[in-house]
């Protein structure tokens, strides 16, 4: 890890939302593509009467053995999938075109603007040499470009999720025999919660972007610069030195002469002095 990042205890947490982000992203794109608990349940929409469910890419039903079958929707005819999955191929047919309307562009477009944001956020932190200053801003303002951008696309896939099962519901009403759609609470909240992890995660990365961007400016971390400017690095700037002690003032008792000035021997109290005090001047009297 860089040493301008271990300094960032939010580094942490960015790694456990990303995990999360990545964690859900995966779920919600595979659901109904495989028979393992949790992974069927995940479906978009449902037809009860033929008890067919399909998600993003997959598509499951329960055969009459009560056996749980799920295949995926992609390069699959639609002869095979109605006998793979012993359903009429009228039914597979209706199934693929509500599963068409449905995109999987955006959700995997988010996935891909992370996966690239992440690379950029990695790629700005290792530029630490004396010529590479401009290279990681400009690393750090694409990072920070193409994670919004992956939270514009995670927002995106999860209204358009809603959007879309909305608009089956009106397309395939109750009163159609056999073709009535259900809509999947589970898959439609797991894709909200990509969206939420997302924004976390892009907006820690975005604190920890501009907290380094602070420090540089107020002098904390090194700015260097180019070597057509010279090579300098700059550093905050130390208090300034005490001041030098002044010169003292000549002794009141010096006396001009022709030669310059001379000190003269120092009074006693006890000499004859005109401003002496007059307690002073009656000792003196006393002596004499």
């Amino acid at each position: 890890m860089p040493k301008w990042l271990e300094k960032f205890e939010t580094v942490h947490f960015a790694y456990l939302i990303l995990t999360l982000v990545v964690t859900t992203s995966v779920f919600s794109m595979v659901g109904c593509i495989s028979e393992s608990p949790g992974i069927y349940q995940l479906f978009i929409a449902e037809l009860p009467v033929s008890n067919v469910q399909f998600g993003y890419i997959g598509i499951c039903s329960t055969v009459s053995d009560h056996d749980r079958v799920c295949k995926s929707a992609i390069g699959t005819p639609p002869a095979d999938l109605a006998k793979k999955l012993g359903v009429p191929i009228d039914v597979i047919q209706h199934v693929l075109a509500l599963q068409r309307s449905v995109s999987l562009a955006l959700p995997a477009l988010s996935g891909i603007l992370i996966f690239c944001g992440v690379v950029a956020f990695l790629v700005s932190g290792f530029c630490n040499g004396e010529e590479s200053v401009k290279t990681r801003r400009r690393w750090m303002a694409t990072t920070r470009i193409v994670l919004w951008g992956a939270v514009g696309c995670a927002f995106a896939a999860a209204y358009s999720l809603t959007f879309s099962i909305s608009a089956m519901e009106v397309i395939a009403p109750k009163s159609a025999a056999g073709m009535a759609v259900t809509r999947g609470q589970s898959l439609q909240i797991l894709q909200w919660m990509v969206f939420s992890f997302t924004a976390m995660y892009v907006s820690t990365i975005h604190y920890m972007l501009h907290k380094v961007t602070k420090q540089t400016r107020e002098g904390i971390l090194p700015i260097q610069r180019s070597r057509d400017a010279g090579t300098q690095t700059t550093w905050p700037e130390s208090p300034p030195p005490p001041p030098l002690p002044k010169d003292e003032p000549a002794p009141r008792n010096a006396t001009q002469t022709s030669t310059g000035t001379q000190g003269g021997p120092p009074v006693s109290p006890l000499s004859g002095n005109s401003n002496a005090s007059g307690p002073l001047k009656e000792s003196q009297a006393q002596y004499t």
